[in-house]
């Protein structure tokens, strides 16, 4: 697992970017493909109404560069607004720069 900004982005045509609807904020979201979790930035948190839970391990992430981060905060069943329908996912806080949140691509 690993966390990007937006300098290192190695292929632009596996990721993609845009604005969705993240509990009725306007969230800047990357889509990222063969990403393994679902991510959330700490700026963003602070705008959320939802309360983290604990998640019962560490996850312990590195970027391409070597930086090694760990987390054990997630956000359950946040509403993402993709074209009028409502998906839940369950967003795990780490520091992300660039974005609000990192989203799977399959």
């Amino acid at each position: 697992m690993f966390f990007l900004k937006g300098e290192e982005i190695e292929d632009p045509t596996v990721t993609v970017s845009g604005t969705l609807l993240v509990n009725h904020l306007y969230t800047h979201i990357l889509f990222k493909s063969g990403a393994t979790h679902l991510f959330l930035s700490p700026k963003f948190v602070d705008k959320l109404a939802s309360k983290p839970d604990e998640i019962d391990i560490q996850l312990y992430m590195t970027t391409p560069l070597g930086f090694a981060y760990h987390t054990d905060i997630i956000f359950k069943n946040c509403a993402i607004n993709v074209e009028g329908k409502i998906l839940s996912a369950d967003l795990v806080q780490l520091e992300i720069q660039g974005w609000d949140i990192i989203l799977r691509m399959d």
